[in-house]
Parts: C-alpha cells; structure tokens; sequence
C-alpha cells in the first residue's frame, strides 16, 4: 500500500511526521538550496513554510505538542550550521545553538518534550549531544569514538538509536542503542555495510532502519 507523497522532481531527505499524523515536515533542494516544506497527509497540499535565508534548511522535527518545528539552518553564518526552533509556518524563529561548525537532526525527546538530542562536531568527528529546549544544558552523549549520527528517541524517552563507526572505518555505520541515563550501550547490527538511519515503531519494540 506505498503511496508517493512528494513530486518535486529533485531531492527530498529527512522527513518527519507530525505527533497527530496529519502533517510532513521534510526537506527538498530548490533551486537556491534546501528548504523545509509542510504538507497536508490528509489532502496532499503544501502549507506555507517561512524559510529563514540561507541554502540549507533541513534535519526537521516536530515538538510532541504538534506546534513547532525544529531544524538546522546556515542562515546564522554560511560554512556553519546551527539548530533553530520555529511555528509550524516557520514564524517566530529562535535559535538554540551558538557552537559553530555543523549542529544537526534535532530530535525532541517525545515522552518529556523537555530535551532535544542532536549531532554536532565541535569537538572534531560528528557526535550525538543532548540540550534541553531552551538550549542550555549542551552534554556530549557519545564518547567520541568514530561518527555518531541519527539520533531517535526510543517513546520511552529513555533511549536513543543511533548510527555509529565506533570500530569500523569512517562510514560504516552499525545500529546501536543507548541508555540516556547510564550512557551505555548494546549494539544491534554486525558486519560490513552501512546501517543507518534508525527509527522507532510505536511499540517501542521494533526498529527500522535503512541498509546497503
């Protein structure tokens, strides 16, 4: 029962979908860069979308309340990306992060609503960080240890799925999950390729994920 639900004849990435279902949130390339867009699941059509200045725009995700977007954006300075919190029209913008270098896939904590988790690489390689909403409270997750993207918060709000290369070479990402609280971790999948892009079913007991 697949369905296309996009038709702009270029690239889409990073979708999210709205706590109600009623609503996407991804990001397609245009002619002046990425830019996010909103769309209807119920009747198809894009509503209006204020995209701040800059050629990207994308990593979007909806706060639990349905009410706000947050993505990554270098419309503060080209070459950087930071983390902005924004209306679902993309009015009223603040910015969460003030870090430089490239602060991406904010990912709200759907059980608390309180704390967002992202990937960062201000201390070198690409690692998974938390903040809370308001953007203080920045704590490093990942140990540093090879590339840590795709951070997805388990409903729980407890754990977090992620890739990583922790022991592989740079772009061989396994699936691993991690216990917010304890930072530990088990890894779930072995072996060459690149498995990444984790997601949590509702239940909470399965995971998909996108491989080669």
């Amino acid at each position: 029962n697949q369905k296309q639900l996009t038709f702009h004849k270029s690239l889409t990435m990073g979708k999210a979908i709205s706590p109600d279902g009623t609503l996407l949130a991804y990001a397609a390339l245009v002619r002046n860069g990425w830019v996010i867009q909103v769309q209807s699941l119920v009747t198809g059509g894009r509503l209006p979308f204020f995209n701040p200045p800059g050629t990207l725009n994308w990593t979007p995700d909806f706060t639990p309340d349905g009410k706000r977007l947050l993505f990554a954006s270098n419309t503060a300075r080209e070459g950087s990306q930071e983390i902005l919190i924004a209306g679902i029209d993309g009015r009223g913008i603040d910015r969460l992060t003030f870090r430089g270098r490239a602060n991406v896939e904010p990912r709200v904590n759907p059980k608390t609503g309180a704390e967002v988790a992202f990937v960062s690489d201000a201390s070198g390689l690409p690692q998974i960080y938390k903040m809370s909403m308001e953007g203080a409270d920045v704590q490093r997750l990942t140990n540093g240890e090879g590339e840590a993207v795709n951070p997805a918060w388990h409903p729980d709000g407890q754990h977090l799925a992620f890739a990583w290369t922790r022991g592989f070479a740079p772009g061989n990402y396994n699936i691993f999950v991690m216990d917010v609280a304890t930072r530990e971790v088990i890894q779930l999948t072995y072996g060459a390729g690149r498995n990444e892009n984790p997601y949590w079913a509702p239940d909470g007991r399965h995971i998909v994920f996108s491989s080669n």
